[in-house]
């Protein structure tokens, strides 16, 4: 039944009804106040966007704007914690639009700052995931298109709900892979990584398909990582690893990245993912290669459709790599 305009208004006037708006001139105590009622789960401050305000702020260009200090029905800081650190740090009082009783959901579509991404709504939804986490996820449910990746499939907030749990699955991967001082690490080679992991198991438990090698999930996609991110293969578990004929295609893979001709490119792009993802089958499969094509379509299972992989995840402290 579609409703007046007027059943409209009086539906929103009682949604709203405790809703508090005013301007406040607010000192760098009371900046301190709202900000320890900032809510757990808020994205990472970035450094460079809160000098960038105190400089505002301390050359007098600092105005009062429609970007509001906001609290939920709670009394949680749900918006505004950039400007508030800035005028904690600058020692300088700043007017302020500031809403108070505010629905907790609003949280989840402010700009503060900088534009939310999909990590920032993810995490303040509850689900604590890093940009490069996301980055991972939505690169292994990417579809091969030719033209776009994960990150550009998977990008609205409609997608957010698929990413999460997707992430949820196969967390304690990442986690692991984290512990591995892995921060130089592509986010496109962690994602075929993943891919390799998360077949594996489900081969593993389904009995599906013999491979030319003997090694675990785990110790797979470890080595596949250690080899293209270094042209190395590295200890597993203490025990040393070599480059054998099943593990070429990652060190094909590893020289495309360092042909000169790539230098100047960053390797993300669709046909970097359609060529890793061609190397990371191979090497999942232990065939040896001498030449890498790109994948026309995905050669492994639908990554969304595999079963979680976090309750057979054992993570050793002990693990060695060189993955830099």
């Amino acid at each position: 039944m579609t409703l007046t305009a007027q059943e409209i208004t009086t539906q929103l006037t009682e949604q709203y009804k405790d809703v508090q708006v005013g301007i406040e001139f607010i000192t760098p105590q009371q900046a301190q106040i709202y900000m320890n009622r900032n809510f757990a789960n808020n994205r990472k401050t970035v450094l460079n966007n809160i000098l960038e305000l105190e400089r505002e702020m301390k050359a007098g260009r600092f105005i009062l704007s429609d970007s509001a200090i906001c609290f939920n029905t709670e009394n949680i800081l749900v918006n505004g914690q950039h400007r508030l650190l800035a005028v904690i740090k600058t020692g300088l009082t700043q007017p302020f639009i500031v809403i108070k009783n505010l629905p907790d959901k609003s949280k989840l579509i402010m700009d503060v700052g900088k534009s939310r991404v999909m990590s920032d709504r993810i995490t303040v939804s509850g689900i604590r995931i890093t940009r490069k986490e996301c980055s991972i996820i939505r690169h292994a449910m990417s579809r091969v298109t030719g033209n776009t990746t994960g990150t550009e499939q998977f990008s609205r907030p409609c997608h957010d709900n698929i990413v999460a749990q997707t992430y949820i699955k196969h967390d304690q991967f990442l986690n692991y892979v984290n512990k591995l001082h892995c921060s130089k690490t592509r986010a496109i080679f962690i994602a075929a990584a993943l891919k390799i992991y998360a077949e594996m198991i489900y081969n593993k438990r389904s009995g599906k398909r013999k491979l030319n090698h003997d090694m675990t999930p785990k110790e797979r996609a470890i080595h596949f990582l250690n080899i293209v991110s270094s042209g190395m293969a590295s200890p597993i578990n203490g025990v040393d690893k070599d480059i054998r004929p099943v593990d070429r295609a990652a060190q094909l893979l590893f020289n495309r990245t360092c042909d000169s001709s790539l230098k100047s490119t960053y390797w993300n792009s669709a046909d970097a993912w359609a060529y890793t993802l061609r190397a990371a089958h191979h090497f999942m499969c232990g065939t040896d290669t001498t030449y890498i094509r790109q994948a026309l379509e995905d050669p492994f299972k639908p990554f969304t459709e595999l079963p979680s992989t976090n309750e057979i995840m054992e993570i050793s402290s002990t693990q060695a790599t060189n993955i830099t």
